[in-house]
């Protein structure tokens, strides 16, 4: 029986527990920033300066999940929007990643925002059929 085997995907870089702060469109670039740079896996992990580049997004598949349910399980009130509504609804943010997911042209993060006042569990979801690049500075 023939099988076939999805390698895990395993990055040089992650953005775990660090803190997005903004996420700029150029043409059809994202570039992504935290507020203390990138994780480094290789060896012993050590956070560096740097960001997070994605090519050639496509912003009508991108969305942004707010949920304020903050962790909790059953019911809950949660709002899906697009990534250009949320950049414009949330123009400053503290984004604080908990988990990444890569996929087939995609990259999710959930976390935790803070924006306002306001506190959401919230989901990103990035669709890009060019590469994700971390950029060390």
């Amino acid at each position: 029986m023939p099988i076939s085997i999805r390698k895990n995907i395993m990055t040089d870089y992650t953005l775990h527990d660090m803190n997005v702060i903004s996420i700029e469109k150029h043409g059809q670039d994202i570039i992504m920033r935290t507020q203390s740079g990138i994780v480094k896996c290789e060896g012993l992990s050590s956070q560096v300066n740097g960001h997070v580049v994605f090519r050639n997004v496509d912003m009508d598949f991108c969305n942004v999940y707010l949920m304020k349910s903050n962790g909790r399980y059953g019911k809950f009130e949660a709002e899906k929007i697009t990534l250009e509504e949320f950049l414009s609804r949330f123009p400053v943010f503290g984004f604080s990643i908990s988990d990444e997911v890569y996929g087939y042209n995609q990259t999710k993060y959930w976390g935790y925002l803070t924006s306002n006042r306001e506190f959401y569990e919230c989901i990103l979801e990035f669709y890009h059929s060019g590469d994700m690049i971390f950029v060390e500075e």
